[in-house]
């Protein structure tokens, strides 16, 4: 089943929407998606968007997947700058069925204020 997620964060005149092209993976697909960036001014007040995958164990949380997003190079749409991404799964990835992964944006000021979102997403190893 094909299931995108967005998300949206807002802060200091940056509109920050992420997309993530399929929430349900299986061993051997790659995490895909843009993260779209609408500024009322200028977007050199940003420092950078940090995408991370995070493992939750119980109390426990530990990043396995990890991508920085700079605005350098990025492609313009309707007023917009995106970037696209790509995270590929490792064997960390492996969950108990307690565990949860989860995809989190995190929007870096230059002033080092941050704001940041998360959802989940699953991921499913193939019987051998």
């Amino acid at each position: 089943m094909i299931n995108k997620w967005f998300t949206t964060m807002e802060s200091n005149g940056v509109k920050i929407d992420t997309v993530v092209d399929k929430t349900d993976l299986v061993e051997g697909e790659i995490l895909t998606g843009k993260v779209y960036v609408t500024a009322e001014s200028d977007v050199e007040k940003i420092d950078c968007i940090i995408l991370r995958v995070l493992k939750r164990i119980g109390d426990s949380t530990q990043i396995i997947g990890k991508s920085s997003v700079e605005l350098v190079g990025s492609v313009h749409t309707k007023g917009s700058e995106f970037v696209p991404f790509e995270i590929i799964p490792d064997d960390r990835w492996a969950c108990e069925e307690t565990d949860e992964i989860i995809f989190q944006t995190v929007l870096v000021f230059l002033d080092g204020t941050e704001i940041e979102d998360e959802g989940v997403i699953t991921y499913t190893f193939l019987e051998e």
